[in-house]
């Protein structure tokens, strides 16, 4: 297996995640903010499929769906506490855009060189000290998708739900 193999499954394994952390959520639990100050599945799931689109594009990727231009704004991290959650839109269409840029990055990543994997790493996350490319890969993609599952449980739990199995 390579690196690009690893990378490319957590790409898959992310969508895996959070449609299983979704997959009974109605519209309105999906707007859902268990308390003031944290995330909606609806952010969470928007969030996502921004940071893949941005991955799958920087490497090359094209033609993925757009993210409206209000929705994307809505989207940005702000390194505060949320506040009230607008996202608008249908969540079938938001888990369509998150599918979509998943499966672009890991097309993409698949297509990187090994010398492009040990080169620096462009991301900058306070999840991790990423110091190659492939590391990098692996927070944004692996570890940030397994921080925002474990916001996506939370939600679940506030609302009743059991487990994800």
């Amino acid at each position: 297996m390579t690196p690009n193999d690893v990378i490319a499954s957590a790409c898959r394994m992310a969508q895996v995640l959070v449609r299983r952390m979704t997959a009974d959520l109605s519209p309105a639990e999906f707007h859902h903010q268990p308390v003031p100050g944290t995330n909606s599945a609806a952010w969470v799931v928007g969030h996502l499929a921004s940071v893949c689109r941005r991955v799958a594009i920087q490497f090359g990727a094209t033609g993925l769906p757009e993210i409206p231009a209000d929705l994307a704004d809505r989207l940005k991290t702000t390194k505060q506490p949320a506040g009230a959650q607008d996202i608008p839109g249908d969540p079938a269409e938001l888990l369509r855009l998150f599918d979509a840029a998943a499966e672009a990055a890991a097309a993409a990543v698949g297509r990187l060189t090994a010398e492009q994997l040990a080169g620096p790493s462009p991301y900058k996350l306070a999840l991790t000290d990423a110091v190659t490319l492939a590391d990098g890969l692996v927070a944004v993609i692996g570890l940030h998708t397994a921080l925002h599952a474990g916001q996506l449980s939370t939600i679940r739990r506030s609302l009743g739900k059991p487990p994800v199995a």
